[in-house]
């Protein structure tokens, strides 16, 4: 008299488990969809910054138009880790499911001041766990690559907006949750603090 539960109760355990990987198979490729139409767009303005006529050498000082929420501002590559992934304006978190964000009020890549950069801990910024001091970062932007090396790193509280404060020298500060394994709402942010080295066309 058993079989017929246990028989419906394993079908729901089937379909839930197959809309489960459905679920996950359609934001991988949603991410990977985003990240590959934001790379083009990148690419496509820096073809047409090399190509345009009387192209001059980066000043010293860039003064750049605020991009709009959502559009690409570069690259993000760290060559130890293997890790290359765009960077969108903005936080909202249909940016962040699909690219890491650029923090509405921080500096922009090679402008003076702490460029803010955050992505989730699952996804993109899971491998900056295995950061280490010394590591180098590039930033690639349409207007020029701008390197990092890695000089901190430290766990901080959510509120602690201190790490994003501005600063006199252009700086990088990734931010993503902590700890890296944590199921459901991770309660503190893991911070990796960055100067920049030199810019290059």
């Amino acid at each position: 008299m058993q079989t017929k539960p246990l028989f419906y109760f394993g079908c729901v355990l089937a379909v839930g488990g197959a809309l489960a990987v459905a679920c996950f198979g359609y934001l991988e490729w949603n991410m990977a969809r985003a990240q590959r139409a934001a790379s083009q767009l990148l690419d496509q303005q820096i073809k047409r910054n090399a190509e345009a006529p009387h192209a001059q050498p980066l000043p010293r000082t860039l003064v750049i138009v605020p991009p709009r929420p959502g559009q690409p501002i570069g690259r993000i590559v760290i060559p130890r880790l293997h890790v290359s992934v765009m960077v969108l304006e903005g936080t909202a978190p249909q940016i962040l499911r699909a690219a890491a964000g650029h923090i509405h009020g921080t500096a922009l890549p090679g402008t003076t001041g702490n460029v803010g950069i955050a992505a989730h801990r699952d996804t993109f910024f899971r491998p900056l766990r295995e950061l280490r001091r010394n590591d180098e970062i590039l930033m690639t932007t349409s207007y020029g690559t701008f390197r990092y090396l890695v000089n901190a790193i430290e766990i901080v509280d959510p509120t602690g907006v201190q790490v994003l404060r501005q600063t006199a020298d252009p700086q990088l500060t990734l931010v993503t949750c902590y700890p890296f394994s944590y199921l459901g709402r991770a309660p503190k942010r893991f911070i990796v603090h960055a100067r920049c080295s030199h810019s290059k066309e």
